[in-house]
């Protein structure tokens, strides 16, 4: 009787060893499929930064063309005033010379 007892430990342990197996391959897959995912998404955010470097040079070209249509904007709005101060100061003086 003992050695029937023996022998039906033996199933239920190699029941849990299979499951317990089945598990871990299970796990590995899902860690393997996690992996390539993750260098996947390393990749394509890789990519996204080149990109964006990519456009640095045409960003720098448009900055500095909007840095050089504001400087002009300035520079003729001070000359138009410089321009309009200049001829009332010379409006004024021709009135001043007319009343002497």
């Amino acid at each position: 009787m003992s050695n029937s007892s023996s022998l039906s430990t033996p199933p239920k342990n190699e029941y849990f060893i299979k499951q317990r197996d089945l598990l871990i391959q299970e796990i590995s897959n899902n860690l393997t499929k996690i992996h390539t995912n993750l260098e996947t998404l390393n990749r394509s955010l890789h990519e996204s930064k080149q990109i964006g470097k990519e456009f640095d040079d045409v960003a720098r070209l448009w900055s500095t063309f909007y840095d050089g249509m504001n400087r002009q904007t300035r520079e003729s709005t001070h000359d138009e005033n410089n321009n309009k101060t200049n001829s009332s100061d010379i409006e004024d003086e021709n009135s001043n010379n007319n009343n002497i």
